[in-house]
């Protein structure tokens, strides 16, 4: 699954941005798969609808892919439970170390992630896999340094390192801290093959038993993602008609730029539109601080895997990762002051 989807699919998309990058004005900043045109006299409920289309279009294949990729991984781990031990930086580390090749936008990396949680995997190693799969990308990366002065580059990684390795394990940390006590209450994760006696299925049983499993898991995934996945087109597509976007970089101010990180963190949007959305931005000469929030806000983090946190692992967590998120974005948009 991930062979075909990497290099049928993600790769020759990423390298297709890459070349593009400057050269085209991008048509939105929250799709970049065409499958409606809009016409030149449409009213805002036309702009609204070929904006949500074209946002579930843009989609299809890496939610496709983390949701068969995600259901796979709640299957082996249900037969197979892992084994990542207590320490929760290595933990994470295991996630980044992941979840860069894969190339994933963070969206799409929710499935996965469900997956991976479901099956009783640690959470810093989902958290490691979701937020370094649309950011360390080596193509990504490339696309940043290649697009942007060098320095919107070290701003942007710097506090993604301190994300991934400073926030994510102490918060986790801290959580699993509280939750200690409940600890002896909680049976223990085994395998469910009976590794004592030997296996009593012929080789056709036992794939039908894995493919049935595997079914219900798809189901169970698709189930819980894709309603999630429509109201955050929904929302998303309405907040980029309602935005008064020139009016808003015409000034900067710390409202302003605080109202926009609060929304930009949970935009849904493709992998590496962020860099492309900065890049487009910093050309048309938009006031730097704007453009270094954009670069950071954008792709990484959102409604979706703020509502899959919310609803698999802890409300606590989705409110402290949406708050991090939000502050850092601040943080990175004085950052680059000092620098223009």
């Amino acid at each position: 699954i991930l062979c075909v989807f990497c290099f049928g699919s993600r790769y020759p998309q990423l390298f297709h941005k890459a070349e593009d990058m400057g050269h085209h004005q991008l048509a939105s900043f929250i799709w970049n798969s065409e499958l409606l045109k809009l016409s030149a006299t449409a009213g805002f409920v036309e702009r609204w609808w070929v904006s949500f289309v074209n946002w579930i279009w843009s989609m299809r294949f890496g939610m496709s892919f983390g949701l068969a990729l995600g259901a796979l991984l709640h299957t082996i781990f249900e037969f197979y439970p892992p084994k990542l031990g207590g320490n929760v930086y290595l933990n994470t580390l295991k996630g980044v170390v992941l979840g860069a090749p894969a190339g994933v936008c963070v969206n799409c990396a929710v499935p996965v992630a469900c997956g991976v949680t479901r099956g009783k995997a640690n959470v810093e190693a989902a958290l490691g896999f979701m937020f370094s799969s649309p950011t360390l990308n080596f193509v990504v990366v490339s696309m940043v340094f290649a697009g942007l002065p060098w320095y919107y580059g070290a701003i942007q990684y710097s506090l993604i390192a301190v994300v991934l390795f400073g926030f994510v394990p102490l918060i986790v940390y801290l959580m699993n801290r509280k939750d200690a006590g409940n600890d002896e209450s909680q049976p223990a994760v085994t395998c469910s093959i009976p590794l004592y006696k030997e296996c009593e299925e012929t080789l056709f049983q036992s794939v039908k038993h894995v493919g049935r499993e595997y079914g219900k898991n798809l189901f169970k995934l698709v189930k819980t993602a894709v309603p999630f996945m429509l109201i955050a087109a929904v929302l998303s597509s309405l907040a980029m008609e309602l935005l008064p976007l020139k009016e808003i970089f015409a000034q900067v101010n710390p409202l302003m730029l605080s109202g926009i990180a609060l929304i930009t963190v949970l935009l849904p949007i493709p992998i590496a539109l962020d860099v492309m959305t900065a890049q487009q931005l910093y050309t048309q000469q938009v006031p730097a601080p704007y453009v270094m929030l954009f670069l950071f806000t954008l792709g990484t983090y959102s409604f979706l895997p703020m509502s899959y946190l919310w609803t698999e692992v802890s409300k606590k967590l989705a409110l402290l990762l949406y708050g991090m998120f939000v502050i850092l974005g601040l943080v990175a948009a004085y950052a680059i002051t000092f620098f223009v």
